[in-house]
């Protein structure tokens, strides 16, 4: 899923594609930032549905995060008599374990 917002370098943010300028009070309203704002409300929305707070979902995704390396580790590192790292890695390339970590941790940008 791709983010709905961006932060510029100084560190300020705003919805991908609508400046702050052109949410001020008096500006026109087009079609097209209507839409961005609509798709932005329904994200807003399944988050709220997940009745997960910010630091319960932080909390989820490190624990899944560990969690994952935990059975990346038993099922694949312990189990080979590989002692280099490049090749446990070559294990890894082909793994489910690996690949479903990768499409799960992959959902967002930290």
């Amino acid at each position: 899923m791709s983010r709905l917002t961006q932060r510029e370098t100084w560190g300020a943010w705003q919805v991908q594609g609508i400046a702050w300028e052109d949410l001020r009070k008096g500006k026109v309203l087009t079609e097209e930032m209507g839409q961005c704002l609509y798709g932005c409300l329904c994200k807003l929305k399944d988050y709220e549905d997940t009745g997960l707070s910010p630091d319960q979902l932080s909390r989820w995704w490190y624990e899944l995060e560990d969690m994952i390396g935990h059975v990346c580790d038993d099922l694949c590192y312990h189990r080979r008599e590989a002692k280099v790292q490049e090749e446990l890695d070559e294990y890894c390339a082909d793994c489910s374990v690996s690949a479903c970590m990768t499409r799960l941790l992959g959902l967002t940008e930290k």
